[in-house]
């Protein structure tokens, strides 16, 4: 291969976005590369990618590129893309140059690291966005790796000019105050999206607050919630310390916090998709404790909460060794930087399924079809699966034989396509994410269906039998990976389609839903604390380590 080729390959060379506008309903997109001095060389075009991992997803476009300029730095081009043009699907679209030498090629990275090109180019001060006729819209943004990709999504209540005006108005008060709330030491607890009060981030929010570590850690620590968020009631008790999400409250202790501490990444303390904001790089500069919303094992999120990665943090928090293990050998981080404490929830998880025959079934989501339109939902082989089993007439004879009923609860991210699922037995009860407290619903279920979700683990830590229902395995590991062997390491069994599915249920209830033995072995390499003290440790590891 072409030496150049190989560099670039090997990301040593990379060009640099200078421009990108969009005008009326055109983008305009200008770049510098590299003025290499070889005939045979040769810029082809510029590439635009979808965002995606699978393959039968993989969608690309090649735009011609004018030179437009020449000088010490490089070669200038721009190209122009009617964006109307283009059959556009959510979420992401990323940016390269095809850099060919007349037998084979590579696609150039294109970055900038520029916060004041980040600024200029993707919307902060200006609009810079096409509105599409059915609600989406499209506009540039920096992505993790620092290229100024494309985002095609609806356009959300935060991409709203008075929120821009807020952020000016909270700038202005943190810099007025900015000595005193310095003095403050805050710490900002929240979970995802700031929308819920149900995970490890309220649990632990409520032992500092019962147990008063504000004072024992010389810190001041507020709770983050949306204004609409059906958990808000629960957290007036401590009203002094919850802030409303995207209050100018809240914008100013963002930006004043000491300390982040999380179910998810920095991010969710801030409008997650959010068309610029000027303070979100600052916001990104803060500490984070990661409590994990679940264990690390079954997806591998090194690439993004790795050390160095887009949600990296500063105390990551497992559950046993087995897990430290995981985080040690795959995210980059140092052994005193993974404290083994067990999850703050995890306190006050307790068995109240005496009396109850429920059922918990629960998959997590795809990311291939994050932001899809409820067509592209219901033909995806998730939809399919679940929608026929909730409509299976053997499934629900096992209900009927068995006098047991299941609670259908979707994930988060698939919430907006909860009205697509119908069951025709008065059985099954059908729940969007946060309508009721999942803690509660696990402590009352006697078992779980699941595919790959973490709660699983909060069902083994109760001892509770897990059937893993994978018909898409195949796929799954092929986008997300698994760092635990799926057919080895599972402490349940593993069903492909609906009959056995239906069958390992049947086993379970017939066996009073207790573990077997084999997985009552796992059970102890698999939790390394079950005392209801892990908020203690969690505040012990934060005081030694970061405060």
């Amino acid at each position: 291969m072409n030496v150049f080729l190989k560099q670039i390959e090997e990301k040593q060379v990379e060009g640099k976005v200078l421009f990108a506008k969009v005008k009326g309903n055109v983008l305009v997109y200008r770049i510098r590369v590299p003025n290499v001095e070889d005939d045979n060389l040769k810029y082809s075009g510029l590439k635009l990618s979808y965002d995606t991992k699978r393959e039968v997803d993989r969608t690309e476009y090649i735009f011609e590129m004018k030179l437009i300029q020449k000088n010490k730095k490089g070669l200038i081009f721009e190209s122009k893309i009617s964006v109307e043009e283009i059959p556009w699907k959510p979420l992401n679209w990323i940016f390269s140059v095809v850099v060919t030498d007349g037998k084979q090629q590579a696609d150039m990275q294109l970055v900038n690291r520029s916060y004041l090109n980040f600024a200029k180019y993707c919307s902060i001060f200006f609009e810079n966005s096409f509105q599409f006729a059915d609600g989406m819209f499209l506009y540039p943004y920096v992505n993790g790796a620092r290229n100024i990709a494309l985002q095609y999504r609806k356009r959300g209540e935060y991409d709203d000019y008075r929120i821009k005006l807020k952020e000016r108005l909270a700038a202005l008060r943190f810099g007025i105050t900015f000595l005193y709330l310095r003095r403050k030491r805050i710490c900002l607890v929240y979970e995802k999206y700031s929308q819920m009060a149900q995970d490890n981030g309220y649990y632990f929010f409520q032992y500092c607050m019962e147990h008063n570590m504000e004072q024992v850690m010389k810190c001041k620590i507020y709770y983050v919630i949306t204004k609409d968020s059906p958990d808000r009631d629960k957290l007036m008790q401590y009203k002094k310390n919850v802030l409303l999400f995207m209050s100018i409250r809240h914008i100013t202790y963002a930006l004043a916090a000491k300390l982040l501490i999380s179910t998810d990444a920095k991010a969710h303390v801030y409008p997650w998709r959010r068309k610029g904001s000027a303070l979100v790089p600052f916001i990104k500069r803060k500490p984070l404790v990661f409590l994990q919303h679940g264990v690390t094992a079954m997806k591998k999120v090194d690439s993004f909460y790795g050390k160095g990665k887009g949600g990296q943090c500063d105390l990551f928090i497992t559950t046993s060794e087995f897990e430290k293990e995981i985080v040690l050998k795959h995210f980059g981080y140092s052994e005193s930087q993974i404290p083994v404490t067990g999850f703050a929830r995890w306190d006050v998880l307790k068995d109240q399924s005496q009396g109850e025959r429920r059922i918990l079934l629960m998959p997590t989501w795809r990311s291939w079809l994050e932001d899809c339109t409820e067509e592209q939902f219901k033909k995806s082989d998730y939809y399919k699966n679940y929608d026929s089993l909730l409509r299976n007439n053997h499934f629900y004879e096992i209900l009927r034989q068995y006098d047991l009923k299941v609670d259908f609860y979707l994930h988060t991210k698939f919430k907006d396509y909860i009205r697509e699922f119908l069951a025709e037995s008065d059985r099954i009860r059908i729940i969007a994410f946060g309508e009721e407290p999942l803690n509660e619903i696990m402590m009352k279920s006697r078992m779980l269906v699941t595919d790959y979700s973490s709660v699983s683990w909060d069902m083994f830590y109760q001892k509770k039998p897990v059937v893993f229902y994978q018909f898409d395995l195949k796929d799954y590991l092929n986008v997300h990976g698994s760092y635990l062997d799926m057919e080895r390491e599972l402490f349940g069994p593993t069903a492909k389609n609906e009959t056995e599915l239906i069958e390992h249920v049947r086993e379970c209830v017939e066996r009073d839903f207790s573990l077997n033995e084999e997985q009552k072995k796992q059970y102890h390499s698999y939790f390394k604390y079950v005392d209801d003290n892990n908020s203690e440790r969690i505040c012990r590891a934060i005081m030694d380590k970061l405060l």
